[in-house]
Order: structure tokens, then C-alpha cells, then sequence
């Protein structure tokens, strides 16, 4: 029997933030439901991502690239069916879900098929440019777009309107209720001076050798005194090699792996780092200007246009361009405070699209229940 109360989240541990998207959905219905967050794929394709991610993006790039056709994105959704419908049957069959989130777009055809009892509802993971994979399902009981580009690609492509609605992206309670004591607690930690430029490093993967120079050139500029210029929060995440460099340098705070990180980043003027999604949002949610500095090919490429058409940020891919950029951010600060304006007015229509997942979940599960007791009379 359905439980009223509980939602299964479908994501993948495939980048593009899919993991943090759905716990972000968990967070924001949390009042409301229970959840499951689960990524249905076989452990074969987390090691093929984790391997050409590393090791040959243009190798990820060509994949998505390929699937990017009405043809062959119907063609992917039923070759994953073939994947993952035993293990969603057995998922289905011990949550008894009042309805399945994804935030994957190859999983929707297959839920379909595996229960086309269950509402199926679908948020968009691309916020500039949808992949074709998402729109192969047009009559999801609800979708929900982050952006108005990918809202208007879905009409485009003739999903179903009435199922369909703008929203904002959503992200993680402690970026949209953030702890302001945790804040100060953070800054206490650094130890650093609060007039002077902050950055929020992301830093964890792979390829430390390159970044690593990054990091020692930022650290190398000075100011008039000659002090370090800027201050780095060094998010290293599981990356040891990164800590044991900067471990203890002067005007750097190393921050190992965390899932809290909303306070660290309060404590920056600026946040730098791969333009994922997720960080890029949850940087606009705390008002924090973004610096892209690399990118996955296809899958975020649409991230950096989100970041130049509104005003969040700023791309710069080279090491040579960030210096340049950071010296320019250090002589002109207004520059930092003109972009702080774009991004709270951005992060002020974000913050009022979320409010809208809550009901639409709610309302489209109610819908669903009340179509199951009228076949009953």
C-alpha cells in the first residue's frame, strides 16, 4: 500500500550536482514527506563517470553530446530501462512512494513503464540548456524548470503546459536558512581579517598539480605592505595531497571534506570553482559573486552563459585570466560590489520560485489521490 507521506527521489552520482539537486528537494518537502534519495544505476557506470571525468572529459562530452537527439535520447531511455527496471521495481516495492522525483533525465521512461500508477515528477537539472534526454517524457504528472530558458525549451518541445511550471533552483537548507552563528564561528576558525577579500576556493578534485599553482599564485599577491592581498577558504574536500601543501600557510584556511560548507562560503566576497550548478546556486543564494574557472564539456557549458547573461559572476578558465582578474577585483573593489547587486536581484527571483516546489509536490500527489478514490467509486 502507497505511503501518503513518503517520496522516493530518484539522482545519479553521474556530476551535474544531480545528488545535491535531490537533497535539496528532500530538504524543502521535508515538513511535508519523508524521503528516499537513491541512484537506481548499476556501480559500473559511477566507475565509468569517475574514470572519464578524471581522465578524458572530452570523452563525457562526446557521450552527451551523442544522446542529444530526440532519436537518440528515446534511444538511451530505453537502453537504461534495460539497467535499472529490476532494481526500480524492487525500490518501488519496498518505499511505497506517494509519487517518484528525478532529478535524472534518463530515468523517467522507465518509471513509466516500471509504474505508471505513481506520479512521476521531473526537475530539470540543466539550467540553461535542457538535454534532449529530459523532454523524451512529455506527460509527467509535474515538471519543474529552474530557469526561464529551460521553461521555455519545455513548452518548445510541447510538454505538457499545465504540468509545467518556472520555478527557482532550489538548494540545500543551509544555503537558504543559513546559520548566521555557524557564520561567525567560521570566521573565528580562519582567524582572518574581515576587510579584507575573502575567497571561497573549491579545490577537491582531481589534477591538484595545476590548481595547486593557481592557489600559490593567488597567495603570492601582496598588498602595499606586502602582506598576503586576499585571504583563501581552501576547500579540499578529500583531496589530501591539497591539504598537506597549504596545511599551513599564511592567509589559508584549509577546509577538508564537509557536507556544511553554507558558512564557509558566507565567509568569502567571492566564491571560485568548476561552474557545477549547485555550488554556482548556492553561492547566489548566500548573494556571493561566482568565478567559474573550469567546466564539464556539454554537460555545464550552458552554466558559464547562465553566469555572463545574469549578471553572477565571471568566467575566467586560465590561471593567467583569474590573476588578472583577482588584481582587478583587488584595485577596483567596486567592480565586486557592482556584480553583489546583479546577483541578489537574481537571488531574490530564485528564492521566491522555490517557494512554489512545496505546493506544486503537494497539490499534484493530492490530485493523484483523489483520481484513485473517484476510480473507486
Amino acid at each position: 500500500m502507497t505511503n501518503p507521506n513518503h517520496l522516493l527521489i530518484l539522482t545519479s552520482k553521474t556530476g551535474g550536482g544531480h545528488v545535491s539537486l535531490a537533497e535539496s528537494l528532500a530538504d524543502l518537502l521535508a515538513d511535508d514527506y519523508t524521503s528516499s534519495v537513491v541512484d537506481p544505476q548499476p556501480v559500473w557506470i559511477h566507475r565509468h563517470y569517475q574514470l572519464v571525468s578524471r581522465y578524458a572529459l572530452w570523452l563525457w562530452s562526446a557521450e552527451f553530446q551523442l544522446s542529444n537527439t530526440p532519436g537518440r535520447a528515446a534511444l538511451a531511455h530505453r537502453l537504461f530501462s534495460g539497467l535499472i527496471r529490476s532494481r526500480l521495481r524492487s525500490l518501488i516495492a519496498q518505499e511505497q512512494p506517494a509519487a517518484i522525483l528525478s532529478t535524472y533525465p534518463f530515468f523517467s521512461w522507465s518509471v513509466q513503464q516500471v509504474a505508471p500508477e505513481i506520479p512521476l515528477l521531473l526537475l530539470y537539472s540543466d539550467p540553461r540548456t535542457l538535454h534532449t534526454a529530459w523532454l523524451t517524457v512529455k506527460d509527467a504528472a509535474l515538471n519543474l524548470a529552474p530557469s526561464r530558458e529551460a521553461y521555455q525549451q519545455a513548452l518548445a518541445a510541447q510538454v505538457q503546459p499545465e504540468q509545467t511550471h518556472l520555478i527557482g533552483w532550489p538548494t540545500r537548507r543551509q544555503f537558504y536558512a543559513p546559520d548566521g552563528d555557524a557564520a561567525e564561528k567560521a570566521w573565528t576558525e580562519t582567524g582572518f581579517q574581515r576587510e579584507k577579500l575573502t575567497i571561497f576556493l573549491q579545490g577537491g578534485g582531481e589534477g591538484s598539480a595545476g590548481f595547486a599553482r593557481t592557489v600559490e599564485q593567488l597567495l603570492a599577491l601582496t598588498g602595499p605592505d606586502g602582506a598576503p592581498a586576499l585571504q583563501l577558504i581552501l576547500a579540499a574536500g578529500t583531496n589530501s595531497r591539497l591539504q598537506q601543501i597549504f596545511q599551513n600557510r599564511s592567509a589559508c584556511h584549509v577546509l577538508p571534506f564537509t557536507k556544511t560548507i553554507a558558512p564557509w562560503m558566507a565567509c568569502a566576497d567571492l566564491v571560485m570553482g568548476k561552474a557545477g550548478p549547485n555550488m554556482l546556486f548556492e553561492a547566489v543564494t548566500l548573494g556571493k559573486p561566482f568565478l567559474a574557472t573550469t567546466f564539464i564539456p556539454g554537460q555545464e557549458e550552458g552554466n558559464l552563459e547562465m553566469i555572463r547573461a545574469y549578471g553572477l559572476g565571471w568566467v575566467a578558465l586560465t590561471g593567467e585570466e583569474q590573476l588578472v582578474l583577482i588584481r582587478t577585483l583587488l584595485g577596483q573593489p567596486e567592480q565586486l560590489s557592482a556584480m553583489r547587486e546583479t546577483v541578489a536581484a537574481y537571488s531574490a527571483w530564485n528564492r521566491e520560485g522555490t517557494t512554489k516546489i512545496r505546493p506544486l509536490v503537494q497539490a499534484t500527489i493530492a490530485q493523484k489521490g483523489d483520481a484513485d478514490f473517484h476510480d473507486l467509486d
